[in-house]
Formats: structure tokens, C-alpha cells, sequence
């Protein structure tokens, strides 16, 4: 009896130590070779979980290659129509059709996740076919690199200083675009790829050159420390463009309102503040109109109108320098 439950206890850790991953888990590379594919790992408690961890490894193979800024190709998404490009994962959660789109992985595919009863999880491998998706970046990079030699056409079809800047600033962000690309060819097929004829660090210095000729005028009311000016003045400058003193090719109107709040919290101070600012371009035509507002304690008024002051510095440090940018990137309809 005694043998027999050691041999009963010994089979038990033996089926405990075994596992139940499936073979194309354990062993990759029988079914997804090295030089066809690019494969990732992922688990989870769901499946979706499993697949979205597989496709996070998978941006990380990806993203130590690449050297675009992110914020670069988040504007290059606002002003193309890549919507049209963008790969469709219908049998997934959205939040892993989102992830796969925010990381710009092409033609990614999972295993149907597994699920181990040892571990109590599920298993998946994502996996990308390198030559097949090398060519559908091959043909996207092609595509995009007429849609930046368009956009150089352009500038050259215009006198204006702001639709100049314009067309340079969509053509370096497509151009960006496609050396995030070649970069991730890099990473499936070494070695192949095209030499654009209008690089994206070229297209850099045409923008900022560009960005030389437009200058702002700038005017603040109630600003008497000349905290808002310097704010906005940082902004402007910090886009690439100068400010002047008069006769600017567009100008900025701002007004900053502070006033006292009579709430009964003594030994503290409250005061309401109010920004707006409005950018107009050489016909007197609103551009870009903003607001925000707030209320500041301190232990005295004055501290408490300095506190309003910071604030309205950083809404135009945080928000009005995207707000403008996001302006020059959309100024015109897209091809």
C-alpha cells in the first residue's frame, strides 16, 4: 500500500510538472522559422490579454529600432488619411486593435490563444511573415513619398510665407512617416529600401527655415508683470517662429482677467482668473481663438494673483504651442 501511494504521488507531480502549452509554443521555431518570421510571446488571464501582450513584445523588437518621436507621427496621423492604410482587426478587443494601431505594427497575425491549466493562463505567439510585410512597406513608402514630392510641388506653386511653411511642415511629417517605416524594414529585411529624394532631416531644415519668414506681433491686456508676453513670446519662438514689434505677418491679441473672490476661508485669499487669446492672420481673420479660466488661493491676494499668473503660464506652455502647431499642420485640405 505504501508503494503503492509513493508511485501515485510521484505520477501526480510528474502530470503537475509537465505542463499543457501546446508544441507550437514550446518549440517556435519548427513552426515560425527565424528567417521568415519576426515572432513574439504573450499570456494573460484572457485571451485578449494574451494577444495584447504579444503584441506589446512584439512594438518592443520594433521600437528599439526606431527613431522617429512619437509626437511626430501623431501629427503626421492628423493631417494624412492613413485611415485608409490602417491594418483591420475585427476578431480582436478594441483595445488591442488600438494598441497594434498606436505602435504602427503591419501585418501582424496571432495564434489562436491556448489555455494552460497549469498556469491557469492563456498562451499566443504574434507572429509578422518578414518578406510579405517588407513589400507593404515597400508599396506604402512609395505611395508616401509621392504625397511629400506633391507637397513640395506646392510650395513652389506659392508666394505666401505661412502656406510655404505649411507644405514643408506635411511633407518632412510624411517624411517621417516613411523613415519609420524604412526603419522597421530595416529590422524585417536588412538592407532593402529606397533613397528618398527629399530626406526627412532635409525637409527638417526646409521647415525651419520656412519658419523663419513668419513672424508675430503680440499684444497682452492686464498683463502688467509681462508674464503672459514672455509666456507666449517662449511659445512662438519655441515653433521656430520670431515675434517683431509691429507690422507682423500675424498677431496675437490676449487678455488676462483677475479678479477678487469673497469666500469666507480666512486667513485665505481667492481670486478668479480668466485668459483668452486670439490669433489673427494678415486680413484680420480669426486663425485660432482660445480660453481658459480658474480660481487660485493663497495665504494673501497678491500671492494668490501670482499663483493665477503660473497657471495661465503653463495652459500656455501645455496647451497653446500644440494648438498652433496643430494650426500650420492643418491649414490647408489635404490632397
Amino acid at each position: 500500500m505504501k508503494r503503492v501511494l509513493i508511485l501515485l504521488f510521484t505520477m501526480i507531480m510528474i502530470w503537475g510538472c509537465s505542463g499543457s502549452l501546446p508544441d507550437w509554443y514550446q518549440n517556435r521555431e519548427d513552426y515560425f522559422p527565424d528567417k521568415d518570421y519576426i515572432v513574439s510571446k504573450g499570456w494573460g488571464e484572457t485571451p485578449d490579454k494574451a494577444i495584447e501582450k504579444a503584441a506589446i513584445n512584439m512594438a518592443q523588437i520594433f521600437s528599439t529600432h526606431i527613431t522617429v518621436e512619437k509626437n511626430i507621427l501623431e501629427r503626421y496621423e492628423s493631417i494624412s488619411d492613413a485611415k485608409n492604410m490602417a491594418e483591420k482587426y475585427y476578431e480582436f478587443s478594441e483595445e488591442t486593435a488600438r494598441l497594434i494601431s498606436d505602435q504602427n505594427l503591419v501585418n501582424i497575425l496571432f495564434v489562436e490563444p491556448a489555455w494552460d491549466s497549469r498556469s491557469k493562463s492563456f498562451y499566443t505567439l504574434a507572429h509578422i511573415k518578414r518578406t510579405e510585410t517588407a513589400r507593404i512597406l515597400m508599396d506604402r513608402i512609395k505611395r508616401e513619398q509621392e504625397t511629400i514630392e506633391y507637397y513640395v510641388r506646392m510650395v513652389y506653386g506659392t508666394n505666401d510665407a505661412v502656406e510655404k511653411y505649411h507644405y514643408y511642415t506635411a511633407a518632412w511629417l510624411t517624411a517621417g512617416r516613411n523613415k519609420m517605416m524604412q526603419e522597421q524594414l530595416d529590422v524585417l529585411v536588412p538592407g532593402i529600401g529606397t533613397k528618398p529624394i527629399y530626406s526627412f532631416s532635409e525637409l527638417g531644415e526646409l521647415k525651419n527655415k520656412a519658419a523663419e519668414d513668419i513672424n508675430f506681433i503680440i499684444s497682452v491686456e492686464g498683463d502688467n508683470n509681462g508674464r503672459i508676453k514672455q509666456a507666449l513670446t517662449t511659445a512662438i519662438n519655441g515653433a521656430g517662429f520670431t515675434t517683431v514689434g509691429n507690422n507682423g505677418l500675424l498677431s496675437i491679441r490676449a487678455k488676462a482677467l483677475i479678479k477678487n473672490i469673497d469666500i469666507d476661508q480666512k486667513p485665505l485669499a481667492f481670486v478668479s482668473w480668466e485668459l483668452q487669446i486670439k490669433m489673427s492672420d494678415g486680413q484680420d481673420v480669426t486663425a485660432l481663438s482660445m480660453m481658459e479660466e480658474g480660481r487660485e488661493g493663497s495665504t494673501n491676494t497678491e500671492n494668490a494673483k501670482m499663483h493665477a499668473f503660473e497657471r495661465m503660464q503653463d495652459f500656455i506652455n501645455d496647451e497653446f504651442q500644440i494648438k498652433l502647431m496643430d494650426y500650420f499642420d492643418k491649414l490647408k485640405n489635404m490632397r
